[in-house]
């Protein structure tokens, strides 16, 4: 299973996005927008693991406050992957540090690329022939929520198309698992 950690995006985090991608479109931007219910911000990418459970098992004992995650009204890019940033959050750093340190000493593979907050708006963004648009330019909506979950997803395709499945969470404060209830 492809799996990776992430927060989950309040539906009004998700409608300032939604607008965002309106506007990319507006400029007849192309590619592959990311869907509504995909819209989230990866705090460890897993890749390929045969067991969820091991995973879960590492986070157990993760304790964190909830805390507020703000956009931050700036987008950019990592080539073809246009995204939108996050206001810089000491507690989202923390979060996604003792994420990473959770996994790695279970000894569960992770991607160890510096954490950058962000959360990705389309992949393979094309810009039509003889126009010009800078990702930069893009304003977004100020939009907040609260984190007091973060999640366990898995990645699959479904008659082509991307899905993010949300297999279990660790609950902000004690600890609690989904399954746990």
């Amino acid at each position: 299973m492809r799996l990776f950690i992430a927060v989950k995006l309040s539906e009004t985090i998700e409608n300032a996005l939604l607008t965002a991608q309106d506007a990319l479109r507006m400029h007849q931007i192309t590619g592959n927008y990311t869907e509504c219910k995909n819209l989230h911000l990866t705090l460890a990418f897993i890749g390929e693991q045969d067991a969820p459970s091991q995973v879960l098992n590492a986070l157990k004992p993760l304790l964190f406050e909830p805390f507020s995650l703000s956009l931050s009204g700036k987008a950019g890019e990592f080539g073809e992957i246009w995204w939108a940033g996050v206001k810089y959050n000491p507690e989202l750093m923390a979060l996604a540090s003792k994420v990473r340190k959770a996994l790695a000493e279970n000894r569960i593979f992770f991607d160890r690329k510096p954490f950058r907050p962000h959360i990705t708006l389309l992949r393979k963004a094309k810009i039509p022939f003889g126009k010009v648009f800078d990702i930069r330019q893009l304003k977004l909506a100020g939009a907040s929520m609260i984190v007091d979950r973060i999640s366990l997803m898995h990645s699959h395709r479904e008659n082509g198309k991307l899905v993010y499945t949300e297999l279990d969470y660790i609950q902000a404060q004690n600890g609690r698992r989904k399954n746990d209830v």
